[in-house]
């Protein structure tokens, strides 16, 4: 054991000394020129700064078409579509209460949870719609820098109570 960890440990001194000497044996040119030094660091600034003001987003994994301009307007519209597609509650038992993720906060996870019933609303038609707003508002969100609280929003639960879904408060679907 003491032989296979020592062998290690010298494979991986050997691995970083040569990393280092074809590192540093680009810079070993006797020309130690400062204008030189001052664009590599230049170069190097530009590229951590790149870094830094491009977050990987889930706006990026979208397709092209939606990636365009996204507005808070579109966002909006969406929003009274669905609206107009969940506004009636009514239910015969709690099977037909559904709960759907809405939106997307900047720093990841849904803006809210909708409750709706699936005896007045297709839940395909809901499914799209929702998806749909999640999209946009992360294509925003990524687009235009924005920051939102980080608060994770539990999944909550749904109920027919007295013939219309209700949203079930301190309560949770999902099993963790």
């Amino acid at each position: 054991m003491f032989k296979l960890t020592h062998t290690l440990l010298l494979s991986m001194s050997i691995l970083l000394i040569s990393c280092n000497q074809v590192t540093n044996g680009s810079e070993e040119s006797p020309k130690n020129n400062s204008k030189t030094d001052s664009h590599q660091t230049t170069v190097i600034n530009k590229q951590e700064n790149k870094k830094q003001s491009n977050p990987v987003a889930p706006a990026e994994k979208l397709p092209k078409s939606i990636i365009s301009e996204v507005s808070q307007l579109d966002i909006q519209k969406l929003h009274d579509q669905l609206k107009t597609l969940t506004q009636d509650l009514s239910c015969d038992n709690s099977t037909q209460c559904q709960v759907e993720a809405v939106g997307s906060r900047a720093c990841g996870g849904p803006s809210s949870y909708l409750v709706y019933s699936s005896k007045s609303a297709a839940t395909e038609t809901v499914k799209q719609v929702t998806t749909k707003i999640t999209q946009y508002e992360s294509t925003y969100n990524a687009k235009n820098n924005m920051v939102s609280i980080c608060q994770h929003l539990t999944r909550p639960a749904a109920q027919c109570v007295a013939s219309k879904c209700v949203k079930l408060e301190n309560s949770s679907q999902e099993t963790f």
